[in-house]
């Protein structure tokens, strides 16, 4: 099957930026891009019970041609679906359809946990699907509209991890682009140097190298998030790379959490990659 990318699109800015970035990983590659656009009307519960809104019977053979000319317009091959489905079907029948190496979607802005989670839908894919999910702030300029050239892997230093078994096809692509890989652990000031198990994982899985010379770099910071940004911006990265271990949306809303507020702040694309804690 030729190589492609997902990318969930509507006619956001985000979106907009999602599909110009892709377009620039897709060219060396020679990947081929999935515009898939997820439509399905939301029961309006009323005081004479659950309805659904009225639509303009051309909006959706409308909106099909509006994402086939935009998909026409890409510089790379593209081709455009309109999935009349729930967001999780939607989403089941693209991956099954196209077996991505990954998804892209645009990042919006947000101020917080209830703003998030209704204009950045897409985040909790990672999880569910397993698939890696690359995220591009709706603000990313044009002159950042390139494949990456320094990477920032964040990691734990002390903790093992495994990729899920789909998150590791993206480890071929970072190759291909020949970026260079970052890797970087955040502890708080004076903190010893720990065991270096994360960076072990890294390097067994693939994604940190194993030649001589390469390093787990330290960041000092009391606060792992802040860190993570601070890297990015000290090391000149233009890709973050986190790795999301399953804490999910409830831990988020009561606690917080480092790729949350790393999402909130970024001025990079972000790839998740679903993995889980060993040891």
């Amino acid at each position: 099957m030729q190589p492609n990318f997902v990318v969930l699109t509507d006619f956001s800015l985000a979106a907009e930026r999602a599909r110009v970035y892709a377009a620039a990983l897709a060219t060396p590659l020679k990947a081929d891009l999935h515009l898939i656009h997820v439509f399905l009307p939301q029961p309006i519960v009323g005081e004479y019970g659950t309805v659904l809104p009225i639509l303009d019977e051309q909006y959706v053979p409308a909106t099909r041609r509006s994402l086939q000319q935009v998909a026409a317009a890409m510089p790379v091959h593209a081709t455009a679906e309109l999935l009349e489905a729930d967001w999780p079907s939607a989403i089941e029948q693209a991956l099954r359809e196209h077996h991505p190496l990954l998804l892209v979607s645009g990042l919006t802005a947000t101020s917080g946990y209830l703003d998030e989670w209704l204009s950045n839908r897409t985040l909790p894919l990672v999880r569910q699907t397993n698939f890696p999910l690359l995220l591009v702030p709706e603000h990313l300029p044009d002159a950042a509209m390139h494949p990456p050239r320094r990477l920032v892997l964040a990691l734990e230093a002390d903790q093992a991890f495994a990729l899920e078994p789909a998150a590791t096809a993206v480890i071929p692509v970072l190759h291909a682009l020949e970026c260079e890989i970052l890797p970087v652990t955040v502890q708080p000031p004076g903190a010893p140097a720990g065991t270096g198990a994360g960076y072990a994982a890294a390097q067994a899985c693939g994604l940190a190298a194993t030649t001589p010379g390469s390093e787990l770099r330290p960041v000092r910071s009391e606060l792992p998030a802040s860190g993570v940004l601070q890297a990015v911006h000290d090391l000149n990265a233009d890709l973050l790379v986190l790795l999301d271990q399953g804490h999910g949306w409830m831990h988020k809303l009561v606690s917080g959490s480092v790729i949350d507020h790393v999402l909130r702040y970024t001025k990079v694309p972000v790839l998740l990659l679903s993995a889980h804690p060993r040891g």
